[in-house]
């Protein structure tokens, strides 16, 4: 053995010994062959590939396809890889014939065979250059795969289609992505209208769990997925109950004024296998309220059970009748529908508003009034609601042409429910004027609602020209009754 010595210093026995441990790990650890072998030279099996190096993105699979040729006896050739890449970075290395997976494969003597080497990497594999040297019996091959681009931190996206035994697509169906081990829930998606689910996950292995009423559960396990890259998990096929419903109310909450009765537009569907009949009930009934059933345009009759084919759907309206006198608020309740196997419930709410209701008063509706002279009256607004306070009060007057129309105050700032306000109205009709009746209309108006009412006004000549004008009548008469009288004429 030769000795290894430093110049100055005394032979070390430890630093020989790692020497000579590293020697022998360079000799027994497989390294990537040079450019002028890269495949086993001499021996009865040899390994060809056209394409030995492939650039992919990180999370990628690349597929070698390899041909394999025996020169030697024909037996068993045992198959298997070394690669201090792929065990760092956890990539799935697998021989495959077709679909199959296999680790074996047997070779008459001459005889060839083509079989795939699938290398499916991790989306956190860093950019570079990587080798896997693989083993068919005696031979060997080295290949390469270069990551272009890494998805490291990235979430992966998970496609499904969820179809019925009829190939028709599910809509509505709930995929669950639920955790290993504690089978906690990662993430929940609705199917859409073509049955298409389509998510963002974090990284990782999941199982898939299918639930929609009227269906089956289903779960599709060990679904792997990878960041920055979309995993398609196939279809999933649900079978249907023999019995099962699908209750659908079109909007469970309905706010309606005093004296109105919310009406609920409610659609069953039998999306069971079996023809079934269904009792239609209620629970938790406020006190003095009455709840009814009817068929969707099939008139008034109150129904307390429907009969309903596989497949098909009923339209139904469900009618809150509240008491007299009901108080403002929410008032919930449930319907019940029960069918020969299940009890579907839905709960509604009845929201009960106050009303706004603005009127509108005066003394008399018609008022007299001559040619010129102002004409001034009284208005009492009164707030007869129950919904609150009535907002920015504003008073307006519309008269004919040439009239001259004021309201004192022209503005107010609220009546309160039960209240009264009252405005001025003044109105000058003008001077030359026919005398006639005419119309003016008073508008009030809130932030809430508004109201208007019409008045009658008489336009009267002056008293003076009346009197004048009987004084030149009589003036004319007298004058008559002289000259008959003068001149002896009838």
């Amino acid at each position: 053995m030769t000795k290894i010595r430093m110049p100055g210093r005394k032979t070390d026995p430890v630093l020989i010994a790692g020497l000579i441990i590293l020697a022998l790990a360079m000799l027994l650890i497989p390294q990537p062959a040079s450019a002028d072998l890269t495949s086993s030279p001499d021996t009865y099996v040899t390994i060809s590939c056209d394409v030995p190096g492939q650039i992919i993105e990180a999370g990628e699979t690349a597929k070698f396809s390899l041909d394999v040729h025996n020169y030697g006896q024909e037996n068993n050739k045992k198959m298997w890889f070394e690669s201090f890449d792929a065990a760092r970075y956890n990539w799935d290395v697998r021989f495959m014939d077709g679909d199959t997976d296999i680790n074996m494969i047997a070779l008459p003597k001459n005889g060839e065979k083509t079989v795939t080497l699938e290398i499916e990497t991790n989306s956190d594999t860093p950019t570079g250059q990587y080798s896997v040297r693989l083993h068919i019996g005696d031979g060997w091959y080295w290949v390469y795969v270069t990551i272009s681009k890494t998805h490291t931190g990235e979430k992966g996206t998970l496609l499904l289609s969820v179809v019925d035994k009829d190939g028709e697509k599910v809509k509505g169906a709930q995929v669950s992505v639920l955790a290993p081990g504690d089978r906690s829930v990662v993430d929940s998606v609705m199917s859409t209208a073509d049955g298409k689910v389509s998510t963002d996950i974090v990284q990782g292995q999941y199982t898939l769990l299918v639930t929609k009423a009227g269906y089956k559960d289903i779960e599709k396990k060990d679904i792997r997925i990878k960041g920055g890259i979309t995993t398609d998990a196939g279809t999933v096929m649900l079978e249907k109950e023999m019995y099962a419903a699908e209750i659908t109310v079109q909007s469970p909450v309905i706010a309606t004024s005093v004296g109105e009765n919310p009406k609920y537009q409610v659609s069953v569907h039998n999306i069971g296998k079996s023809d079934d009949t269904y009792k239609l009930g209620v629970q938790g009934v406020p006190g003095g309220w009455y709840v009814r059933y009817r068929e969707s345009g099939a008139g008034s009759a109150d129904i307390s059970e429907i009969f309903i084919k596989s497949g098909e759907e009923e339209e139904l309206e469900v009618e809150a009748i509240p008491p007299y006198g009901i108080d403002v608020g929410d008032y919930n309740f449930s319907l019940v529908l029960d069918s020969s196997q299940e009890s579907y419930t839905e709960n509604l709410t009845a929201k009960i508003k106050g009303s706004y209701d603005l009127r509108v008063y005066a003394e008399q509706y018609s008022y007299p009034v001559n040619k010129g002279d102002a004409l001034e009256f009284n208005l009492t607004l009164t707030n007869a609601g129950s919904a609150g306070a009535l907002t920015n009060v504003m008073v307006t007057v519309t008269a004919p042409d040439g009239w001259n129309a004021e309201i004192t105050p022209e503005t107010i700032a609220g009546i309160p429910a039960g209240e009264n306000a009252g405005v001025k109205v003044r109105i000058v009709p003008p001077g030359n004027i026919v005398a006639s009746e005419y119309k003016i209309t008073v508008k009030v108006s809130s932030d809430q609602t508004e109201k208007s009412d019409d008045f009658r006004v008489d336009v009267h000549e002056q008293s003076l020209v009346a009197v004048f004008g009987i004084g030149i009548l009589v003036l004319i008469g007298c004058g008559v009754f002289y000259m008959f009288r003068k001149y002896n004429r009838r």
